[in-house]
């Protein structure tokens, strides 16, 4: 008699267990955001105070970032299908070269800037949830033939 109670016991705590650790799309999970969700970002580059963008042989690129309420994962640079440059700081520099576009003549240079959601759900809690700034510059990428 006793090991059929005990059984008993067991099939249902497994049971709730088991229970507890399902999720379905359809259910709401409900969290309070953090203040400041989403957070403010500010970003700025050296490139937004140049009138003609050219990099004929090389272009440094300096870029500050600020986040209100949240922190900065990493920064991608991208010219067409190619990472240029790659960051986890909020300011500093990186060099853009003439052989960074496929062809010469007009690409455009990508900055994406991953952020913190400040959702508090349990993917934010984790590092996991981002949320992304995209700024785009066209940049003439002549080549200097000599």
């Amino acid at each position: 008699m006793m090991k059929i109670g005990t059984t008993i016991v067991t099939v249902l705590v497994v049971g709730c267990i088991s229970y507890a650790c399902t999720y379905s799309e359809d259910d709401i999970y409900r969290v309070d955001p953090l203040p400041g969700d989403p957070p403010v970002v500010l970003a700025t580059t050296n490139l937004d105070t140049i009138n003609d963008l050219i990099a004929a042989d090389s272009l440094e690129v300096a870029y500050e970032i600020s986040i209100q309420n949240g922190e900065l994962y990493f920064l991608d640079a991208w010219v067409g299908n190619n990472v240029v440059h790659e960051s986890d700081t909020t300011s500093g520099s990186f060099w853009i070269y003439s052989l960074d576009a496929e062809i010469p003549g007009i690409d455009t240079l990508r900055l994406m800037i991953y952020y913190s959601s400040n959702t508090n759900s349990l993917a934010d809690l984790f590092g996991i949830e981002a949320l992304n700034l995209e700024l785009k510059y066209a940049i003439d990428f002549t080549r200097n033939i000599k």
